[in-house]
């Protein structure tokens, strides 16, 4: 795991961590892409709940997951997208086919 994942990962990192051998396997990660298909945020999702939004690339914070819903924000546009993107893949749609 490279120093910026780390960094990115931070406390949800330590979490996996003290959930033993198999606590990396709670940490989903997810590339956010634009409208025209790049990469734009990087998700990081704790069991499915708890995590953070941060742009490509830094460690600058642009929203978190609390209990399983989009917050950490005021950026509404961005709150609504992300609300959109969790419920498609909740109900299992793929999100590499155009």
């Amino acid at each position: 795991m490279d120093a910026l994942l780390c960094a990115q990962l931070g406390p949800l990192l330590d979490q996996a961590k003290s959930d033993g051998p198999g606590g990396h396997e709670l940490i989903e990660l997810f590339e956010i892409l634009d409208d025209e298909g790049r990469h734009v945020y990087d998700l990081h999702l704790f069991c499915g709940d708890d995590g953070q939004v941060h742009r490509v690339g830094t460690t600058e914070h642009v929203a978190s997951f609390s209990q399983g819903y989009p917050t950490g924000t005021d950026d509404e546009a961005m709150l609504a997208a992300l609300r959109d993107a969790q419920a498609r893949w909740k109900r299992g749609e793929r999100f590499d086919e155009p």
